[in-house]
């Protein structure tokens, strides 16, 4: 606050009577201003008194507006304030007019600044005229008009509080008396007077939206019926429809209309570099309010202001499990209980066990005439036998090392075993196994695919040149369906749920688009055997719409094919343009919605969780391609016995021609 004495009261009202140093103060008080500009007609030598009388806690500085008409208005009020600035403007100068319209064209008149208008009690100038002049008023604008009290004498103000609804749309400013100051009482504040609340009514007035519809021939009339119908469409996607009921809230709390441009795409940039989409609209100031979410990359901060964020993005496969897809993830493998390296690790153990036991045997045999010196292959047909717990073939030796090695072979056997039989019975008595889990798996499963008919999967099949996705498009989307009684490659919903309840194919959306039909048409059984795949679709959709610089390429696509741990998790957000008026007044808004609970019940109603399990386990009919390994393991040792046969028909065969020949001889 800035302490004037009564000396420099009197050399002031000598300057300017309207500049009322008590009213000045209290203004200041009020806004609590670290910062004071004051634009005068003239300063004579009343800004050296007002600098000298500065304290410690107000930063003051005097313009005198007859030197401004050639000066860059940007040199007095930069656009990075550190403190709370208050422009006191003197606007009964002669060139007042032109300096207000400068700083009006670089949009000074906004939060960062408090300004105050005054004259001179006798100038005749017209302060709508001014006001009507300058085209950035704005909703979110700090100005106030001081105007002297009739027949007061300069000695008392009312405090006008002054802000428009859209000067872009033609609307008026507007005035609102909002306090009161005389040297008797000093500064009277209307009762219970908020600002919020006095703004915050409209009037009806018609704002600027922007919506994205991918459906032919929709026109500004058609949004709110298109909108409002619950359930999925063709062509709109649901967090459209749920940021849409949050503008009708909007729209109904501050009494405006709102009508709409419709687009059918979100962003894209033509090669002369213009913007097309949602996006470019914003960009181009050519909306006020954006009826749909938009995703928050970094690059796009620049072109929007965010006013409330909760959906979560997560696109996906759907699909359901059934025993054909087993064998995509390994699940019908004979070897899967065990990793590849203990299989090796068991392999490795079992020849060193083979080759104890024979060197053991040749040892004791050359020790002693009671031990039996049994043959090689005997020790391999006992170690096979008791790995299937059938036991050995022959006596067990009475020699201590002998009986030592088969308690250990016994012993790993049986840890073994357990491990591998409870691996096997639990996955049979449990539901059924996960599935296809990454874009790789995807691929190589029999599953036939098909995608929600929105615009930005045909964009990602068409732009990308990540090479896993160029697979996948090429494998499972390219080839021609036609005369075939299957899912068409882009559907919708409704088409998609009966083909995903069938078995056998997988939809790619947004997983709350699909789940209340599911839940609808799928029994309890059915619901259990639903599997989802988000993080590897999310990484295919996100590798598209927010790519990284190439040195990140490689190490994308492989997590594409491994895991697909990328990002699988976005936020969405509700936008107004870039330095909005509406953006201050609007998240207030929202956040209020989010207080009493409406954002929270609205999301409930759009946003539909997965169904969840509630049947019992259910045990599935082992098939073929569930035991194929096993069959498999027969089949070659069944083959090799045949052949090793032949081979001893041939061998003793031969003997006996030798032995005859020796005979004759």
């Amino acid at each position: 606050m800035i302490f004037i004495q009564s000396t420099i009261l009197v050399s002031l009202f000598a300057l300017c009577s309207a500049l009322s140093i008590d009213f000045v103060r209290a203004f200041l008080h009020l806004k609590q201003s670290k910062n004071a500009l004051f634009f005068l007609c003239t300063l004579q030598d009343v800004s050296n008194l007002f600098i000298s009388t500065n304290d410690d806690n107000i930063s003051a500085r005097f313009i005198n507006l007859a030197g401004l008409n050639s000066k860059d208005p940007t040199s007095f009020l930069p656009h990075n304030s550190y403190a709370i600035t208050t422009c006191i403007f003197d606007y009964s100068c002669t060139n007042s007019l032109q300096v207000l319209q400068a700083f009006s064209s670089l949009r000074y008149f906004n939060t960062t600044y408090s300004w105050l208008f005054l004259a001179d009690n006798n100038s005749r100038t017209d302060v709508n005229h001014i006001l009507g002049k300058l085209m950035s008023v704005q909703m979110n604008s700090d100005i106030t008009v001081a105007e002297p009290v009739p027949e007061s004498n300069g000695t008392s103000f009312e405090l006008v509080d002054i802000y428009a609804k859209g000067r872009h749309l033609c609307r008026d400013v507007y005035r609102t008396v909002y306090g009161r100051w005389s040297y008797e009482g000093g500064l009277e504040m209307v009762a219970n007077y908020r600002r919020y609340y006095v703004r915050g009514n409209f009037n009806g007035l018609q704002v600027r939206g922007t919506t994205v519809i991918d459906q032919d021939n929709v026109t500004s009339q058609d949004v709110d019926r298109i909108l409002s119908v619950p359930g999925t469409e063709q062509g709109i996607v649901s967090f459209v429809k749920y940021h849409y009921a949050l503008l009708v809230m909007l729209r109904d709390y501050h009494n405006f209309g709102v009508k709409y441009r419709v687009t059918r795409g979100w962003a894209g940039r033509l090669k002369s570099g213009y913007r097309l989409g949602l996006l470019g609209i914003l960009a181009r100031n050519e909306a006020d309010i954006a009826a749909t979410a938009i995703f928050q990359r970094i690059n796009r901060h620049a072109e929007f202001d965010i006013i409330h964020q909760s959906w979560e993005f997560s696109a996906g496969f759907i699909y359901r499990i059934t025993p054909q897809l087993s064998g995509a993830t390994g699940g019908g493998n004979f070897f899967t209980p065990f990793e590849d390296s203990v299989w090796i690790a068991s392999l490795i153990t079992l020849t060193a066990i083979l080759v104890i036991l024979k060197f053991s045997v040749f040892i004791i045999f050359k020790s002693t005439s009671n031990e039996p010196n049994t043959s090689l292959i005997s020790y391999l047909v006992d170690i096979v036998g008791t790995v299937s717990q059938q036991g050995i073939a022959g006596r067990v030796s009475a020699r201590m090392p002998i009986r030592i090695i088969l308690f250990s072979l016994l012993t790993l056997n049986l840890v073994l075993f357990n491990y591998y039989t409870s691996s096997v019975v639990g996955g049979l008595l449990s539901s059924p196994g996960k599935g296809p889990q990454t874009i790789r798996e995807i691929i190589d499963s029999p599953l036939k695919l098909a995608f929600r008919d929105i615009g930005y999967h045909k964009i990602l099949f068409r732009e990308t040149q990540v090479p896993i996705i160029r697979e996948l498009y090429e494998k499972k989307v390219q080839p021609s369906r036609e005369g075939k009684h299957t899912i068409p490659v882009y559907t919708d919903v409704i088409t998609a749920v009966p083909y995903l309840q069938r078995g056998g194919y997988a939809f790619h959306c947004e997983m709350t688009e699909a789940f209340q039909d599911i839940a609808d048409q799928f029994d309890a059984n059915e619901i259990c055997e639903l599997r989802t795949v988000i993080r590897a679709c999310s990484a295919l959709f996100n590798r598209v719409f927010f790519p990284l610089s190439l040195r990140y390429t490689e190490h994308i696509n492989l997590l594409l094919q491994t895991t697909g741990l990328f990002n699988d998790l976005r936020l969405m957000s509700f936008v107004v343009p870039k330095r909005s008026m509406y953006t201050e007044m609007f998240r207030i808004t929202m956040m209020r919605l989010q207080e009493i609970g409406l954002i929270k019940r609205t999301l409930k109603i759009h946003r539909i969780e997965k169904p969840i399990c509630q049947s019992g386990g259910r045990v599935l009919p082992v098939e073929v391609s569930g035991v194929s390994t096993a069959f498999a393991v027969l089949g070659v040792g069944m083959f090799l016995s045949t052949m090793i046969m032949l081979l001893e028909k041939l061998h003793w065969n031969y003997m006996m021609k030798r032995q005859y020949r020796n005979f004759l001889n």
